[in-house]
């Protein structure tokens, strides 16, 4: 279930963004969006056994996950080289800004 509201979080971010006609902001919210799963992830191994880390088990460790989740054979190698050029490029937008400031 928590999967799909990561998919649907997925799917309104890509719309947002071609809405507004920017692929920065596609890049920065689903990296946002992995970034997020990957602390919830890591914060509900390491907090020990109660309901929050109970609660932050059921979600998925990261974007790739749910699409190894829900997808098999070629669209998933489509989808994950997807992702790392998406993540290539927003790891492009914060060097430009680091280096700009």
């Amino acid at each position: 279930m928590d999967a799909y509201v990561v998919l649907f979080l997925v799917i309104v971010i890509i719309c947002w963004a071609c809405y507004r006609r920017k692929l920065e902001k596609a890049a920065y919210g689903i990296a946002a969006l992995d970034i997020g799963l990957r602390l919830f992830d890591v914060i509900s191994r390491n907090i020990g056994k109660n309901e929050v880390a109970t609660f932050l088990a059921k979600w998925p460790n990261s974007l790739l996950s749910v699409a190894d989740q829900y997808t098999k054979g070629i669209i998933n190698v489509i989808i994950s080289w997807m992702f790392v050029l998406l993540m290539l490029y927003f790891l492009f937008l914060i060097v430009r800004v680091f280096f700009k400031k």
